[in-house]
C-alpha cells in the first residue's frame, strides 16, 4: 500500500482494536473524519491489504470492531 495516511489508518486501529477502536475525538484530531468515514475506510482497507502483522484470529477481531463502530456511527 503505497499511501501513507492509509498504512497511518491502520496502524492507528491495529493498535486500537483490542480496547474497542480509537475515541472518536483522536480519530478527528489525527484523521479529520467522522467515525463513519473513518471505520468505513479502515474496513475497505482491511479487505485489501490487512495489516500482515495480524494472525486470522486477531484480523477477525479487528474486523468486528471496525464493523460494530461502524453499525454505531449510522
Amino acid at each position: 500500500m503505497d499511501n501513507p495516511t492509509h498504512q497511518k489508518m491502520l496502524a492507528f486501529e491495529t493498535d486500537w482494536y483490542p480496547l474497542g477502536g480509537g475515541s472518536s475525538v483522536a480519530i478527528r484530531e489525527q484523521f479529520g473524519l467522522s467515525d463513519r468515514d473513518f471505520f468505513g475506510e479502515v474496513d475497505r482497507l482491511i479487505e485489501v491489504a490487512p495489516p500482515e502483522k495480524l494472525t486470522t484470529a486477531e484480523l477477525d477481531r479487528m474486523r468486528k470492531v471496525v464493523r460494530r463502530r461502524l453499525w454505531m456511527a449510522r
